[in-house]
């Protein structure tokens, strides 16, 4: 039997394939993250500071990895994920939607999980892109990873999730079957960065108080 082959995650075809809605109106769930605050130790904002001004010198000619590895990974760690929740990192995940097969190579997620088996998948980060000569559908990518998290969960709570395109970071949240996206957030302005790690912490507050089961 030939191997089913898996959905193009693209943005228009996930929105036609399964009868999504883009809401361009604010909502409350994605505007709870977005008004997230709090503040930064000076260790903290001393690294931050630091990382950033790599960024601001180099987001023009990094690749993907370097991207990851010299800037987003440390933003991922001053968000300082807290247990049962396990970050997972370049993971594929797939799911039976409506008998469709949507496969998705995950950059990073927060989900609940024993060593290598991913049980309950509730954020979703997407697509380290440059910012020039970049290629595929971040949106697409991002929206496959969450449907697939939908579809695994089985529970109709909302799933979030985050693209990164160089030095913008666009978060987002999916519930039912409507889907939101924020502005771009600047990386390379203070205000900016240090807001992307409080939506961060605020995510992880999220689940650990409402949605984990």
């Amino acid at each position: 039997m030939a191997k089913q082959k898996s959905l193009e995650l693209s943005e228009p075809i996930l929105v036609d394939t399964f009868g999504l809605e883009r809401n361009f109106k604010p909502v409350p769930l994605l505007d709870e993250l977005l008004n997230a605050t709090g503040e930064l130790s000076e260790a903290d904002s001393n690294l931050l500071f630091e990382c950033q001004a790599e960024l601001i010198e180099n987001a023009d000619s990094w690749n993907e990895e370097e991207l990851k590895m010299q800037f987003i990974s440390f933003v991922i760690f001053l968000a300082r994920f807290k247990k049962p929740i396990r970050t997972y990192y370049d993971r594929e995940i797939s799911a039976l939607i409506n008998d469709i097969l949507v496969t998705s190579k995950v950059d990073m997620m927060l989900s609940k999980g024993i060593g290598e088996l991913i049980k309950t998948p509730y954020f979703f980060l997407h697509e380290y892109k440059r910012e020039k000569k970049y290629a595929g559908d971040p949106v697409g990518q991002m929206l496959g990873g969450m449907l697939i998290g939908q579809a695994k969960n089985t529970d109709n709570r909302p799933i979030y999730g985050c693209y990164v395109q160089g030095r913008f970071w666009f978060f987002s949240v999916l519930d039912g079957k409507q889907y939101t996206i924020s502005k771009g957030f600047d990386s390379s302005e203070i205000g900016d960065v240090q807001k992307i790690i409080f939506i961060l912490k605020k995510v992880n507050l999220i689940i650990q108080e409402r949605l984990l089961m």
